[in-house]
């Protein structure tokens, strides 16, 4: 896999396997068609049509609409449909700035293709030294443990997370910090915004669509990660170049990995530039 592999991974979907899943007037997300087909049993909520996935219009509040898609979600689960049930919700927006339209159980938003909202830090320390060598720049990553059960064992960021109903990003991204890496609060509250990325591409489960919300922070020379709440098996040190082989190869998450490249982009440690690689981060990008 090269670099803009990778990036066109993020990007991999075919609306023409998928029925837009409506609510109201409005698209919130995708089922795949062989998925829409489970979804028939709820008649009452789900309007199962040739051209689209409905949520009944009967459900006029964000309660309601919460309350009847949890039946749905966990009566999924039971059967083994959704698989990885957090007993966490995600918020259903259609624009950030929207209130909710509802509440749902995170491991069930791949299923309706609903964009979910992640965090993500890069770690860096610039001006380390290696066996006396010329100050250079270091990454820190981290390896998924091989117990999650999305992406085990994957490379990620070195702080990565969902943001769940009632939280932010920059929140989000504290909490995270503590939990999978140890990181203290005066730290990590020095991380600054480097944008946001979108990811939209199909799965076993679905549709993975998220906004990856990205920083960066730099880690004092002799910061040592540690993982708290157990998620992370290991943490790397590494140079750009062997992120950017690691990468390469496929070996972090897709999410992840678009977020690294950019950071590798932003900072210009990939050398030569690919006006390739840079235009397709570009397509990834929300907002300016």
């Amino acid at each position: 896999m090269t670099l803009l592999q990778q990036i066109r991974a993020a990007q991999v979907f075919d609306p023409a396997r998928f029925l837009p899943f409506e609510i109201g007037e409005s698209r919130a997300g995708w089922v795949r068609r062989d998925l829409a087909t489970l979804l028939r049993r709820w008649p009452d909520t789900l309007e199962i049509g040739e051209a689209s996935v409905r949520l009944s219009a009967a459900l006029a509040t964000e309660p309601e609409r919460t309350a009847a898609l949890a039946n749905v979600t966990r009566a999924l689960a039971s059967d083994g449909t959704i698989k990885g049930w957090r007993d966490e919700t995600y918020p259903v927006r259609i624009r950030p700035q929207d209130a909710p339209l509802l509440h749902i159980e995170r491991a069930a938003m791949r299923l309706f293709g609903l964009t979910s909202v992640a965090t993500h830090l890069n770690g860096y320390v610039r001006g380390a030294e290696r066996m006396g060598s010329v100050p250079i720049f270091l990454i820190w990553i981290a390896r998924r443990s091989a117990t999650k059960s999305i992406d085990p064992g994957l490379l990620d960021t070195l702080v990565g997370g969902g943001v769940a109903s009632r939280q932010d990003p920059w929140n989000a991204l504290l909490r995270e910090c503590h939990e999978e890496a140890g990181i203290e609060r005066a730290l990590a509250t020095q991380a600054r915004s480097a944008g946001i990325l979108q990811v939209c591409h199909e799965v076993s489960e679905g549709l993975h669509s998220e906004m990856l919300y990205a920083h960066d922070l730099e880690v004092p020379v002799g910061f040592r990660p540690r993982s708290v709440d157990g998620e992370v098996s290991e943490f790397l040190c590494l140079a750009p170049a062997e992120v950017a082989d690691r990468l390469a190869n496929g070996e972090f998450t897709v999410e992840a990995g678009l977020v690294t490249l950019d950071s590798l982009v932003r900072h210009q440690l990939t050398a030569p530039p690919d006006p390739q690689v840079r235009a397709a981060l570009d397509r990834c990008r929300v907002g300016p």
